[in-house]
């Protein structure tokens, strides 16, 4: 009688791990190459337990140079604390599964786990959007707060503060509860151009894309594309024709208190400086093999965090 080991076991899963493994890195590189998060967020790679980003107030206009030199106050400004937090998911194949071959069944299951990984990313990155005039947001029974700015209320809200004192509300409120149309664009061009920085200075905010949802991609590409107004009787020139981008993201929802789909009109390069997915631990395969019930679990373990500075990149659209 031949007794099952954990020898045997070992080379029953040799069969298939390295094979399983190179499908898993092969569809993380694919996701991670055409990931959005890439193109919106400023992300990376951090070594430390948690993150803080903090600033000082800005400079204002040079002085006229009378033979001296002109010197201004330095204040600090706002700091804002990333935090991360640990995702996992296990498949478990058994002996059964392993002894009669289904090679294409586990690089099936494998796959759908790294594929998991980078969904979870996104539906994170998105909720931060979804959810963007909320303190806070709920996924799988859990709150997260990463859509406050540093400013400690929801980064889409019209009661931002000044750190400083010498700014109006008025020009740092980037919320409007209204739909997307022409006007309404004109209004989130207009408001987003009058924003100042913490001094006071005229800012240099501009918008140069659109975000949307499926619901509100149709207007948004016309908005952009059309040579006439959409919807306009006696086709006048649409003269934001070819002047911004528009990204259409599936994962941008309505909110079911809401009455209609939010959009997002941004400055990218703000965006860039001020919105960050920084990776903890990239998704990683975890492997453990257990001869004993004859079972071997793959899993994928990610750790990450969401951190947003200023807001001043961004004009919320979301209709009460």
């Amino acid at each position: 009688m031949i007794n099952y080991s954990a020898t045997e076991f070992t080379t029953l899963v040799g069969k298939y791990d390295t094979t399983i493994f190179a499908f898993m890195e092969e569809i993380g590189q694919q996701r991670a190459d055409r990931s959005i998060i890439e193109e919106m967020f400023t992300r990376q790679d951090v070594d430390e337990p948690d993150v803080a980003i903090s600033g000082t107030s800005a400079h204002g206009r040079m002085k006229k140079h009378k033979g001296t030199r002109n010197y201004e106050d330095i204040q600090e400004y706002f700091t804002k604390k990333i935090e991360f937090e640990e995702f996992s998911l296990t498949e478990l194949f058994g002996r059964k599964f392993l002894d009669d071959n289904k090679l294409l069944n586990m690089k099936n299951r494998s796959g759908g786990l790294m594929n998991s990984a980078y969904n979870t990313q996104e539906d994170f990155a998105a909720a931060i959007f979804t959810n963007a005039d909320q303190s806070s947001f709920t996924m799988d029974g859990e709150t997260y707060t990463w859509t406050l700015s540093a400013d400690a209320v929801s980064f889409v809200n019209d009661t931002h503060s000044s750190k400083t004192g010498k700014v109006s509300s008025t020009y740092l409120d980037n919320k409007g509860a209204i739909t997307l149309d022409g006007g309404n664009l004109d209004t989130a061009i207009v408001t987003m151009g009058q924003f100042t920085d913490d001094v006071g200075n005229q800012g240099s905010f501009f918008g140069d894309t659109l975000l949307v949802g499926l619901e509100n991609a149709k207007t948004a590409l016309e908005l952009a594309n059309s040579d006439k107004k959409p919807t306009v009787a006696n086709n006048d020139y649409n003269v934001y024709q070819g002047m911004f981008k528009v990204i259409v993201w599936n994962k941008l929802r309505k909110q079911t208190s809401k009455t209609g789909s939010p959009w997002f009109w941004l400055d990218s390069r703000n965006m860039k400086e001020n919105l960050y997915f920084l990776d903890r631990v990239k998704p990683e395969i975890t492997d453990n093999r257990n001869w004993q019930t004859m079972s071997w679990e793959v899993g994928i373990y990610a750790r990450f965090g969401i951190g947003i500075y200023l807001w001043q990149w961004c004009f919320g659209g979301i209709p009460a």
